[in-house]
């Protein structure tokens, strides 16, 4: 997938991905969120990324703006 490609669950929840594969989260105001899916609701709807380069994990939910901007494995 290139990194100009979005995902968007059709129901506007995260899509299922797999535990540890590399995500780029984008906002409309060019904000970005890089590093590795670290858990992920039974509902999908919230998801935990753990940051590159040891910044720590960010809560993401699916309502907070960003899009999966690109998914890698």
């Amino acid at each position: 997938m290139s990194t100009t490609e979005t995902v968007a669950a059709p129901s506007g929840l995260w899509p299922e991905l797999p535990l540890n594969q590399e995500l780029i989260l984008a906002d409309s105001r060019g904000r970005r969120i890089v590093g590795t899916l670290d858990g992920m609701t039974e509902d999908r709807s919230t998801i935990w990324v753990q940051l590159l380069g040891g910044l720590g994990r960010r809560l993401v939910h699916h309502q907070d703006g960003y899009w999966l901007e690109n998914a890698r494995s």
